[in-house]
């Protein structure tokens, strides 16, 4: 079947679910007889109805050659937006992952070129064979920000999970719920494809890359895509194409610890096989036809974190001291094989920074590594530059992306300054560093450092003003890197590593290998650092005891810490006692927490984080902000850490409570209102039936609701007032 069949086929079939009526409200008829020259011919696009707003300006055909984001029908079937028909009523149905990439192909193989028609287009700058990630895109997203578009970058973050991938036809994209499972977590795939691509300096103008960095990107190559590949006759003329996307994944943080650390117990050559290095069954090619080709899927794992074994025997090693909490260590093997759960000890936190004794190694499916094209005749003319191809941890914020937080910080006028966090906020799409050098027949270089920046296909000239206003991009996963964590410590999806060229220069590289082992141990204390990295973590800073000058920076739900439902994280909530007529918040005490054990039980949870959008994740930060200065306490960090939050929920109205505080303050709020309860701190108290817990003193307590416009607040017995915030 060729691709114009294969685009025929998919147009019948969308078009009794309301595709053809809408189509024909641009004067595109999708039924008709020669469908070819229907889709070539001029339309008279209508850019009021729902979806079509952030349609490209330029765009008036059905199919716009070698131009996806000027093409009508591949805009209809991709964009997420576009899910009703011309009267404003639900379709019925939607294109399947693989019809969508039918049509795409079919932009680049109306009218395929010669590869010497590509290089004149190039204007005989180097011509390669390279392997994007990419995601078509709603206008707030994409490179320019001025109409939907196709996004490229050549490095692709796929997620770990227990369950299988699901792809969403209304939503385009895949989702990592599992519906009736709120411990279920699907892994998250990425959808790579190969293009004949040009090596250009950076160029904001004209492909990008995203966030053009002055300075720096016009200094840097970067691969920027000019025609898509696919098999057969139709993708370029005079050629008949074979292209296979081979992989290769490997996960050896394990044998890092065993180089890191030494007196482990074990060395060469046993490091250097599995599990210390694992590179099966971490992930493959998705087999499902109607996800198409070129969808890399994460193998799901029965749990996120699982016992290592070594030929047959669970791996046991000397635990080494001051691991800094990266490496697990809390399930010790006695002499007698029995294993003892150090988290029972009053002294465990000690223990494990001491090491000395034999404890369980623990393996996870993260990993990193490549997706490379083989195209034969091109690849045999062509050089081949792969993508960087990470398995990363699993997105507790699925809907909440680095980049529009860190735009939006910068631009929210309420606060002083954007460093909010108790780290820096940068979106990995903004970092400048080569991929992992160390990688089986190594398909990167040390000057190869845009390889996780994000590109558009080349413009002319730069795009014109927008056409219009459009609504929100609806909230979805994204698997390209400005949704993931630019800042290392050791990281979330990657972590950074500083080593030494052949000529003595420092370079900085990403690499897998420099994450926790597993990974829950550096997810445990990053949480409690109130989300170390934002937009990924959860802040589960108010779930333990104060600690050093840490406070909460993102709230987390009464419900999404466990008060009536699900924690995220399967830690006991804090709860407010009496004692001798004092009254304490307790506890359960930070270093009594095992994340790893979590991972082992199945106990972690996105049922109610991966619900939060960007806008509502951006409310509660500022609310937080605000409610922080009308404490007093501004941006003073030991001033914070005297006001734990005790508890904090989305107010749902009715409310008495709210009700009683507009009517006495005379006020009423509008949209959404925060309700939270801080408490002024004092000694801080172990009880003596139970080490494992911490009992803060209560000093006073405040209570605040919040909304957008104002905040009423209430001290201890006092009448409720509204809050003056430019104090």
């Amino acid at each position: 079947m060729n691709l114009l069949e294969s685009v025929t086929r998919t147009c019948q079939r969308l078009a009794a679910g309301g595709w053809r009526s809408l189509m024909l409200a641009h004067g595109l008829d999708i039924l008709a007889s020669s469908l070819k020259a229907e889709l070539l011919k001029p339309l008279t696009i209508n850019r009021t109805l729902e979806g079509f707003e952030d349609f490209c300006p330029d765009g008036y055909r059905a199919i716009e050659p070698a131009r996806p984001a000027h093409s009508l029908l591949y805009h209809a079937l991709a964009s997420p937006r576009v899910t009703a028909d011309e009267t404003g009523r639900q379709l019925r149905v939607f294109p399947t992952h693989a019809e969508i990439e039918t049509v795409l192909n079919y932009v680049f193989g109306i009218q395929p070129p010669t590869l010497n028609d590509l290089m004149q287009q190039a204007q005989y700058a180097p011509l390669s064979v390279a392997v994007f990630a990419s995601e078509y895109r709603c206008a707030d997203d994409t490179v320019h920000g001025q109409h939907a578009d196709l996004c490229f970058s050549r490095t692709g973050i796929a997620r770990t999970g227990t369950a299988a991938a699901r792809y969403d036809e209304r939503l385009r994209c895949f989702l990592p719920f599992v519906d009736g499972d709120a411990h279920g977590i699907r892994v998250m795939p990425v959808h790579y494809s190969a293009y004949i691509a040009v090596q250009l300096k950076g160029d904001g103008e004209r492909f990008g890359p995203m966030d053009f960095q002055a300075g720096l990107d016009d200094g840097l190559d970067f691969q920027v895509p000019l025609h898509k590949l696919f098999n057969g006759v139709e993708c370029l003329s005079g050629l008949d194409l074979n292209l296979t996307l081979g992989i290769h994944h490997i996960n050896e943080k394990i044998r890092h610890v065993h180089l890191r650390h030494s007196g482990t117990g074990w060395q060469e050559p046993e490091i250097s096989e599995y599990p210390f290095i694992i590179t099966e069954d971490l992930a493959g090619w998705a087999a499902q036809p109607d996800l198409g080709p070129g969808v890399l899927s994460p193998e799901p794992r029965p749990h996120l974190v699982e016992l290592a074994h070594y030929k047959g025997q669970p791996l046991s090693f000397t635990m080494p001291a001051n691991t800094g909490g990266m490496v697990h260590g809390r399930h010790k093997v006695g002499v007698d094989g029995q294993i003892e759960d150090l988290n029972d000890r009053e002294d465990v936190a000690e223990l494990v920074r001491q090491g000395g004794y034999r404890a369980l190694h623990y393996q996870d499916g993260t990993a990193d590594g490549y997706v490379r094209a083989i195209c034969p005749p091109l690849t045999d003319e062509l050089p081949s530059k792969a993508a960087y191809s990470v398995i990363g941890a699993t997105d507790y914020f699925p809907f909440c992306v680095q980049r529009r937080l860190l735009h939006w910080v910068k631009e929210e006028p309420a606060f002083s300054s954007p460093d909010i966090w108790h780290a820096r906020l940068e979106a990995l799409s903004n970092v400048r560093n080569c991929a992992n050098l160390g990688l089986k027949d190594q398909p990167f270089t040390s000057e190869d450092r845009g390889i996780t920046a994000i590109v558009t296909l080349p413009h002319k000239s730069a795009p014109g003003p927008a056409s219009g206003t459009w609504s929100p991009s609806p909230p979805r996963p994204s698997s390209l890197p400005d949704a993931a964590a630019g800042i290392f410590g050791p990281g979330w999806e990657v972590g950074q590593v500083r080593q030494q060229d052949m000529d003595g220069n420092w370079i900085h590289m990403l690499a897998g290998y420099q994450m926790a082992s597993p990974f829950c141990e550096d997810k445990r204390i990053c949480a409690a650092l109130g989300s170390y990295w934002p937009g990924v973590a959860p802040d589960s800073a108010r779930t333990f005891e104060p600690r050093s000058s840490l406070h909460t920076i993102i709230p987390l739900t009464d419900a999404e810490t466990g008060i009536g439902n699900v924690a995220w994280d399967n830690q006991p909530s804090p709860q407010l006692i009496q004692d001798h007529g004092s009254t304490f918040v307790r506890y359960r005490a930070y270093e009594y927490s095992d994340y790893t054990q979590v991972a082992l039980e199945n106990r972690f949870s996105l049922q109610q984080t991966g619900a939060i959008t960007q806008q509502q994740y951006q409310n509660r930060i500022l609310s937080m902000y605000r409610v922080y200065n009308v404490l007093g306490a501004g941006t003073d960090k030991l001033l914070r850490h005297a006001w734990p939050l005790l508890s904090f929920i989305h107010v749902q109205r009715p409310d008495p409570e709210l009700d009683s505080a507009q009517q006495q303050v005379g006020v009423t709020l509008r949209g959404w209102v925060f309700r939270f309860l801080m408490y002024e701190r004092g000694t801080v108290s172990t009880p003596a039936e139970d080490f494992r817990w911490r009992d803060v003193q209560v000093k006073r307590q405040v209570r605040l609701f919040v909304s957008a416009e104002a905040i009423l607040v209430k001290h201890e017995d006092a009448a409720w007032r509204l809050a003056d915030e430019a104090l």
